[in-house]
């Protein structure tokens, strides 16, 4: 036991090196970037530039911990290797599985907890990031409403308007068009707008004209109203902008894009590919902290500490590049969204395992 966390304690501690780096030179490289025309352009105080890189912490954060995973596992079994640890450790009756445990705990911990960041706080310090960034730097408007929303569908009901007043919470030019299942108008609703109520959670329309037609589409008769009560099923949160990008949204966010997207007839594969993505990122910690188990079948006489390190780099740039490419053609419609999420994971893992295997035969 007392090895499994000597192993555990230094991957743990390279790893803790490696995600301090790289958050440093996240931020150091945009600066630099944003020193050129951003800063200049807009002049922001250093208060709001310190928030600024505090909330893209926790992005940056998550994105570092395979590149992490997979260096601390690397560095620690080749630096055991050549201090002859390794050959130690066989000679007392531990095999490479049992050697390599450490690193496969580890790399299940790295996942769990950017599953949690992904989840917790990552929409929370991108919406803060995005109000510093959009609005008190760049001088934007704090609400916007998207331009998705003022089509919506729901079931045999298809809102449109012309346009939302955030503070009276009003929807101008409302129009509703209730349809048969044949798709042709059973009535339009026409408001010149159209009040939310929190409290019913209903909208008072005013000025109303309503159509009926016929059933072959010709028109019925048309009446006016002064107001009428609607139940319109639409949240004014939900008419609000979300500035934020798929990965910086929860699981559960994504999928209510979705669902939305999907009862308004919109196409939401872009977000279905974003979302499987989101679901496998996260295990990569773990696919890649396996490639220390390589090092557990070495000596340290065929183990080269630089030859070693090139290798964890290929495979860290290939799992990257995979995903990327997988990705734009699952967005493309060329790949299942499923397979595009989770190809490189497979890809990887089955790499390592083939690695390790032959490791073993030689």
């Amino acid at each position: 036991m007392r090895l499994f966390f000597y192993i555990l304690r230094d991957y743990v501690k390279y790893v803790i090196g490696t995600l301090i780096l790289c958050l440093f030179l996240f931020v150091l490289f945009d600066f630099i970037h944003k020193t050129t025309r951003y800063f200049p352009q807009f002049k922001p105080p250093i208060e709001l530039i310190l928030k600024m890189y505090a909330y893209q912490l926790p992005l940056h954060f998550s994105q570092a911990l395979p590149i992490a995973s997979l260096l601390a596992s690397v560095i620690t079994m080749v630096l055991l290797s050549r201090t002859n640890e390794v050959t130690a450790m066989r000679a007392a009756g531990m095999g490479p599985l049992r050697i390599g445990l450490p690193l496969a705990v580890g790399g299940l911990f790295l996942s769990a907890l950017a599953y949690v960041i992904n989840e917790r706080v990552i929409p929370r310090s991108s919406y803060h990031l995005h109000y510093v960034q959009d609005v008190q730097i760049e001088g934007g408007q704090a609400e916007e409403v998207a331009s998705h929303t003022r089509w919506q569908r729901k079931d045999n009901l298809i809102i449109n308007f012309r346009d939302y007043d955030i503070g009276t919470q009003t929807i101008l030019g409302l129009n509703m068009v209730e349809v048969r299942p044949s798709f042709r108008p059973d009535r339009i609703i026409e408001a010149t707008s159209a009040t939310y109520s929190p409290e019913s959670k209903v909208w008072d329309a005013n000025d109303i004209q309503i159509t009926y037609f016929h059933e072959d589409g010709t028109i019925d008769y048309t009446e006016k109203r002064k107001s009428l009560t609607v139940r319109l099923n639409v949240d004014p949160k939900k008419l609000m902008r979300d500035r934020r990008t798929p990965e910086e949204m929860s699981i559960k966010e994504l999928r209510e894009v979705i669902d939305r997207g999907e009862k308004n007839g919109s196409d939401t594969l872009a977000y279905r590919v974003d979302m499987q993505v989101k679901l496998a990122y996260p295990l990569a910690a773990f696919v890649v902290s396996l490639i220390g188990l390589n090092f557990a079948y070495r000596s340290e006489r065929t183990t080269e500490t630089a030859r070693s390190v090139l290798m964890a780099f290929s495979i860290g740039i290939s799992y990257w590049f995979i995903l990327n490419a997988v990705k734009a053609l699952g967005k493309r419609g060329n790949i299942p969204p499923v397979v595009a999420g989770w190809f490189a994971d497979v890809f990887i893992f089955g790499v390592v395992m083939i690695q390790a295997w032959r490791a073993r035969r030689d």
